[in-house]
C-alpha cells in the first residue's frame, strides 16, 4: 500500500476529529520517512549501548523475516497488515524509556517480573523486580512486616523483546523517539476519551472502558512503560538492533541485519556492541 491508500483506508474508518489525529499521524510518518537524515552512531565494538529517556523499543517475533519487512515498509499497526490481534489495532506497541539507561541495566530489569505486594491497612505496592534481585527477594519480602500476600509474573518486555528467559524473539528494534511522532501515542492522555474510542479494540477480552480505567491509573502491570504509537514508525528511526543470544552466533544473520541497516549498530544481551 502507498500513502494515498492509508489515507483512503481512514477516510472509511474514521470519522470527526479521531479521523484528523489519524490523518496527522499519517503525514508524520511520511515527512520522517521521506526527510528524517539519522546520525552516524559513534559506537566501538564492545561499547555499552546508552538510551536515553524517550527511546522507543519493539520486538519482532518473525525476527529476521519480520525486520526486513520493517525496513521496507516500517513499522505499521495490524489494521494495515497481517498482525497479531491486539488490543490497539490502530497502533503499534513500543517500549517507552521512562529515564536514561545502559542498555544491560535495562535489559536486567526487563528479565525479572513484576510483583505485587500486598499487606495490613489496605497496603499495596506493584514493582519489577530486576533479574539480579531476584535470588535475594524472599529475604526482602520477609524482612517486610506488612507483607502477608504477593504474586509475580514476567514483564511483558521479556515476552516480546529478546531477553535471558526466552529465546522466541531474536530481533529488538531501537528507535530514535525524539520526535513529532509519539504526539500519537494513545497510552497518554493527549487524545481525549471520546476521540481515542474508535483507536481500541473494544471487545470480550478488553473493552473500551477498561482501557480508559487502565490508562489513566498505570502501573508496572499495565505497563507505565509502555506506549501505542498510531498508525506506525518508519524505519528512518531505526538507530540499533539488540539481538538474542542464538542471533549473535549467528554471523550470517548478523551480516544480513547489518547489510538492511548499514548505519545501525547491532548489539547483545550484555548491552554491547557487537558490529559497528
Amino acid at each position: 500500500m502507498e500513502k494515498k491508500d492509508y489515507i483512503k483506508e481512514t477516510k472509511k474508518r474514521l470519522k470527526g476529529n479521531s479521523k484528523e489525529i489519524f490523518l496527522k499521524q499519517i503525514e508524520t510518518y511520511y515527512n520522517l520517512k521521506e526527510n528524517y537524515k539519522p546520525k552516524k552512531h559513534s559506537y566501538k565494538i564492545g561499547d555499552e549501548v546508552y538510551l536515553k529517556k524517550g527511546t522507543l523499543l519493539h520486538g519482532t517475533y518473525k525476527n529476521l523475516e519480520g525486520l526486513e519487512i520493517i525496513v521496507k515498509d516500517g513499522l505499521l499497526s495490524s489494521w494495515f497488515i497481517d498482525g497479531r490481534n491486539a488490543k490497539y489495532p490502530s497502533s503499534v506497541g513500543v517500549w517507552n524509556l521512562q529515564k536514561d539507561y545502559y542498555l544491560k541495566d535495562y535489559i536486567d530489569f526487563y528479565s525479572g517480573g513484576t510483583i505485587s505486594i500486598k499487606g495490613e491497612n489496605d497496603y499495596e505496592e506493584v514493582k519489577v523486580i530486576p533479574l539480579s534481585e531476584m535470588p535475594t527477594l524472599m529475604d526482602t519480602l520477609h524482612k517486610d512486616k506488612n507483607c502477608y500476600r504477593w504474586y509475580i509474573e514476567q514483564t511483558k518486555e521479556a515476552r516480546f523483546m529478546p531477553s535471558y528467559i526466552q529465546d522466541t524473539v531474536q530481533i529488538g528494534i531501537i528507535f530514535n523517539g525524539d520526535t513529532d511522532i509519539v504526539k500519537g501515542d494513545i497510552l497518554s492522555l493527549e487524545i481525549n476519551a471520546k476521540d481515542v474510542k474508535p483507536f481500541v479494540n473494544n471487545n470480550t477480552w478488553y473493552s473500551y472502558k477498561n482501557f480508559i480505567r487502565d490508562r489513566q491509573n498505570k502501573n508496572a502491570f499495565f505497563t507505565d512503560r509502555e506506549s501505542a504509537i498510531l498508525f506506525g514508525l518508519p524505519a528512518t528511526l531505526i538507530e540499533g538492533i539488540l539481538v538474542g543470544r542464538n542471533y549473535e552466533k549467528d554471523k550470517e544473520k548478523l551480516d544480513k541485519i547489518k547489510e538492511l541497516l548499514p548505519n545501525a549498530y547491532i548489539c547483545n544481551l550484555d548491552g554491547k556492541v557487537i558490529v559497528e
